[in-house]
Formats: C-alpha cells, structure tokens, sequence
C-alpha cells in the first residue's frame, strides 16, 4: 500500500466513524474555504456546512465503504477520494452512496476537506 492509500484510508476510518458516533463532530474536517454538495445542494464554509450537518435528521447511521479510489491531488500533499458504498439510517433500508472528497494541506501539518460531494445512488 503507498503512503497516498494509506493517508486516504486513515482519512476516511476517521471520517465515518465520527459520522456515525458524533454528527456534529464532523465540522472539524472543514474550513471557512471548505464546500460539501449534498444531494445537490451546495453549502459553502463553516457556518452553511454546519447548518447542513444540524439539519441531518437521523439518530444512528452505518457506513459500509465498498471501494475507494485514490488520486494525487493538484497541490503537494493533497488527495482526491472516490469513496462506493452502503448506509443505513435508522436502521430502515440500506442504501448505495458516492462520496467524492479533495483533502488540502491545512498548512498546520494536517488535512482538511476543500471539497466534499456526496449523492444517494437509487
């Protein structure tokens, strides 16, 4: 495995499992330079990300990745995610998923998520 899967992965581990125990907790993985389409609908920085993740309705959610694509990134040290998989809100019906995410540098010596774009697959 090469250091870029191996970031992505640790990446996404973190990503979901903050997703699954602590919604909110997912604000640390943006900026004010930060963007996140959901379902097609765009937010743009901190304060409409936020909104969007206040606005998730459910109580518990279960992420299964499926497959993930890993590419280099425009700038030194940056990745582009391609994440397939399945969730279950609720435990109602499971459904298919695709996450795209461009993780930057954030110039503190970690990472941070620029672009984020998720999207139900019916």
């Amino acid at each position: 495995m090469n250091p870029a899967q191996t970031i992505a992965q640790q990446f996404l581990q973190q990503y979901y499992q903050t997703l699954m125990t602590n919604k909110m907790g997912l604000i640390q993985f943006y900026t004010d330079a930060s963007h996140m389409t959901y379902g097609g609908q765009q937010h743009d920085g901190l304060k409409q990300i936020n909104e969007k993740l206040e606005s998730l309705a459910f109580q518990k959610i279960v992420y299964k990745i499926d497959d993930m694509d890993i590419q280099p990134g425009a700038l030194e040290n940056s990745l582009f995610i391609f994440v397939t998989g399945q969730l279950q809100m609720d435990d109602a019906e499971t459904y298919k998923f695709s996450q795209s995410f461009q993780i930057l540098p954030n110039g503190q010596g970690g990472l941070y998520v620029h672009n984020d774009i998720f999207r139900l697959v019916y």
